[in-house]
């Protein structure tokens, strides 16, 4: 596979007027650092930068600067960069110069493979707690991903870093008991809460005409009884 290599130019002056003066070439201000050299300034072309970063590997590929006038490359990886909020373009890259036979610490995104069994028959949640790991590895072992068969997963089971397989040519440094997926029961739909008074049969009641009308025949027949009395 051949390897990648980005042109950079060098600059010997540096603030926002440069850095605008670039940008109106179509290149941004860089800096390149570490090894145990002195920082380089360099102009780049954003977009060389850009298709590294939406890569597979992203931030963490590896390749070559070349930079003009000198017959000289290192290898390099992006350490920071910075991006306009609402444009959404490449303002400034720093890059870190690599050792390749020294080991280096670097975070590896983790792929969910499969669908798990809780989620396809039981109607469950997979929820991607952890979306990346800290490995250490030579350079030129950076894995692009970490996969994960979710598939034999029901409901409450989860996945841990422990339970990873462990990497032929790198180390995972995260916490072994970090939670990196896990399986939720399906979320529960409310019952609607009836009030009681709606729930509760009322009594029944006797109309309050029925009630009148029985005082008032009884009140006449006591009525009829006395005069009847009266008469005797």
């Amino acid at each position: 596979m051949k390897e990648l290599v980005v042109e950079v130019q060098p600059r010997e002056q540096a603030g926002k007027n440069e850095s605008r003066r670039l940008r109106g070439q179509g290149m941004i201000p860089g800096i390149v650092y570490g090894g145990g050299k002195d920082p380089v300034q360099i102009a780049v072309n954003p977009k060389k930068i850009l298709e590294i970063l939406r890569s597979e590997s992203g931030a963490n590929t590896l390749f070559q600067l070349s930079l003009a006038g000198r017959d000289t490359r290192r290898h390099v990886m992006i350490r920071e960069y910075q991006v306009d909020p609402v444009k959404g373009s490449l303002m400034h890259a720093d890059f870190v110069r690599i050792q390749m036979d020294a080991a280096i610490e670097v975070d590896v995104p983790i792929r969910i493979v499969g669908e798990a069994t809780g989620v396809k028959l039981d109607g469950g949640i997979l929820e991607h707690v952890t979306r990346q790991v800290r490995v250490s590895c030579l350079p030129a072992d950076i894995p692009e991903h970490i996969d994960i068969d979710v598939a034999p997963l029901k409901i409450n089971d989860s996945v841990r870093v422990s339970d990873l397989p462990p990497g032929v040519k790198y180390k995972v440094l995260t916490d072994a008991d970090q939670t990196l997926v896990v399986i939720a029961p399906p979320a529960k739909e409310e019952a609607p809460v009836v009030a009681a008074a709606e729930a509760a049969p009322a009594a029944p009641v006797e109309p309050e005409v029925i009630k009148k009308g029985k005082a008032a025949a009884e009140e006449k027949a006591a009525v009829e009884e006395g005069e009847k009395k009266d008469k005797d």
